[in-house]
């Protein structure tokens, strides 16, 4: 996590720091294959902590909130080494990128995040998810494992409508689902229809989050991963530290 900070991205990056500069705090320190080994060992535990720190954050937002939800991928591969790419199989898979417009080969990272005026969102559930599966089910399954969300809005776009769950939201949680509208045959729904702009300018700062994480941890790049164990320290160690930044340097 502090190499993370540190803007040192790779493990071999870090390994090298320790092993010039901290060998005293650190005498016993292994070869790299060892390093490595046991660092791939902790992503459970940076699991766990990520999910600590989160409640922690959660702690002192209002009694009702404005939540965003959206995802970004994690990409192992892509272009033309997208189809070749086998990498942590058990969890990545080929999905196209609309807006890089490109193949891709890895995962998703949904957030829902606590809408915060002025500030960036600040994360309340974060879930890992095939890069091709569609990113309605996955929030759904956020919001039916994260069972204390607070009453409130849900700013979504278009790729989240669904009656069903809309009315599930409203009844189970006190929360309402807000989209853009989705235009039907003979709608006169024009571009400028002046909801859809309102729910879009409010999921805005969602990008912020996405951009803010990719900034600070590279989280979006893990084509050096080679396996699950591997990627799951990758997006659960950098995820920590992302937390910790919010948490201790806010």
């Amino acid at each position: 996590m502090w190499g993370i900070s540190q803007r040192r991205f790779e493990q071999k990056a870090i390994y090298d720091y320790t092993q010039n500069h901290l060998l005293e705090w650190f005498p016993k320190l292994p070869s790299y294959q060892a390093f490595s080994e046991r660092l791939n060992r902790l992503a459970p535990a940076f699991q766990a902590l990520a999910e600590y720190w989160l409640s922690v954050i959660g702690v002192d937002l209002g009694e009702q909130l404005d939540y965003i939800v959206d995802s970004c991928p994690i990409i192992l591969a892509k272009g033309p080494r997208s189809g070749y790419a086998k990498v942590a199989s058990e969890l990545c898979e080929k999905s196209y990128n609309s807006s890089r417009k490109e193949w891709y080969y890895g995962i998703k990272l949904h957030v829902i995040a606590a809408r915060v005026p002025g500030r960036l969102p600040i994360p309340v559930s974060l879930m890992a998810s095939g890069a091709a599966q569609h990113d309605l089910p996955v929030a759904k399954q956020i919001v039916e494992d994260h069972a204390f969300l607070k009453p409130g809005y849900l700013y979504a776009d278009k790729a989240y409508i669904d009656a069903g769950w809309a009315l599930s939201l409203k009844q189970n949680h006190t929360i309402e689902l807000l989209t853009p509208r989705k235009k039907q045959k003979g709608d006169p729904l024009i571009s400028g229809d002046t909801f859809s702009t309102f729910v879009s300018s409010v999921r805005q700062p969602i990008e912020c989050f996405f951009n803010w994480l990719i900034r600070l941890t590279d989280i979006q790049s893990a084509s050096l991963v080679r396996s699950l164990s591997g990627l799951l320290c990758h997006i659960f160690g950098r995820i920590a530290a992302a937390l910790a930044k919010l948490l201790f340097n806010s």
